[in-house]
């Protein structure tokens, strides 16, 4: 780990420290950078407080996540993590922080791993980090539909996979359908020669980066929360996600096309720390267990049920959707196992076999 991560996780995880220190939390609540307010109806102030001292026996969940609090995700995960503390019989509350207000994903991913009760939303690539047959699964234009997701977390692999993640300290709650991922830029190209002229912001990730090698783009490793600022100040030319992400992070003021490229019909993985997920009582491991076991298909009918409107909603704010030949980044697709040496031999193949 570099000098600069390692600080980062550290500032991270004296943040983790402070909040489990001075939180009071009776209720869900939806804490931000700044505080919002709390679904009981009371004022959150930053650091979870919203009523008396817990029992020992009742865990914080602390869920940071990518998305805005204007992302239709932020009161769907809401939801989510209400039913986990209901069918929980109180055992578990929660905080949610939107737009990684708790720090970067990796680094909150890697406090997970420490036995931190932090939750993450991210894609398969991060946990590629710890388990490299990961990187595997988000490989571009691999997953062809929605249903396919929860099909490969389902099958042996993808439980052999879940296994070898909890070998390095992290549980996987679900996988499920977000959104089909677009090139957004602020210039309009139509062909892959053309995008080998664009910056593309992508996560700083081996998997990541490999996206953006098929898009035939070159690579600037951000973290999500400062993509609007690198596409503002011309660090980046572009950006990629699914509509509804697009639009909340507002990235149609700095760039007015939606390239459609549908490179990677994507896959948000929930994840916490298996530590924490194994000193659970038996009622808090269980509804966690049927909560992100149900998401999967609730998740593609939520996502589905919006994409239209955000579709809508960009286009209002200007934003051209530019249809694309994409022959070119499915054949480039295909050199993808020759770049990650790492993943074990045939690893590629018994996914492609699981979607089948």
């Amino acid at each position: 780990m570099n000098t600069k991560r390692t600080l980062s996780l550290l500032l991270a995880l004296m943040l983790l420290f402070s909040l489990v220190a001075c939180s009071k939390t009776t209720g869900g609540t939806q804490t931000g950078q700044n505080g919002t307010t709390g679904q009981n109806g009371s004022e959150s102030n930053g650091t979870g407080s919203t009523g008396d001292t817990q029992p020992a026996s009742v865990t914080n969940l602390k869920f940071n996540f990518v998305k805005s609090s204007s992302d239709p995700e932020y009161e769907w995960y809401d939801k989510y993590f209400n039913d986990i503390a209901e069918a929980s019989g109180g055992t578990i509350t929660y905080d949610l922080y939107p737009s990684e207000g708790l720090g970067p994903s990796a680094d909150m991913l890697e406090a997970a791993s420490q036995g931190e009760a932090v939750v993450v939303d991210c894609d398969t690539s991060y946990l590629a980090n710890y388990v490299p047959d990961w990187g595997a699964t988000m490989a571009p234009y691999l997953i062809q539909t929605p249903e396919q997701i929860e099909k490969l977390w389902k099958s042996d692999v993808g439980q052999e996979l879940c296994a070898a993640l909890e070998a390095k300290g992290l549980h996987l709650i679900d996988l499920h359908y977000f959104g089909t991922r677009n090139l957004i830029c602020n210039t309009r190209v139509t062909s892959r020669d053309e995008i080998g002229k664009v910056k593309i912001r992508c996560a700083p990730t081996a998997g990541w980066n490999e996206v953006v090698r098929v898009l035939g783009g070159n690579a600037v490793n951000t973290a999500w929360s400062e993509t609007y600022q690198a596409l503002s100040s011309g660090v980046a030319d572009g950006a990629e996600s699914p509509y509804a992400l697009l639009y909340s992070a507002k990235l149609y003021e700095p760039c007015k096309f939606i390239i459609k490229t549908e490179h990677l019909v994507a896959a948000t993985a929930i994840v916490m720390s298996q530590t924490v997920y194994e000193n659970l009582p038996e009622q808090a491991r269980k509804a966690i267990d049927e909560v992100g076991g149900a998401y999967p298909e609730k998740a593609i009918a939520l996502a589905k049920g919006v994409e239209q409107e955000y579709i809508d909603k960009l286009t209002a704010e200007g934003v051209e959707i530019v249809e694309i030949d994409k022959t070119d980044f499915i054949a480039a697709a295909q050199d993808t196992p020759k770049y990650f040496p790492e993943w074990t031999e045939g690893m590629y193949e018994r996914i492609q076999a699981a979607l089948s």
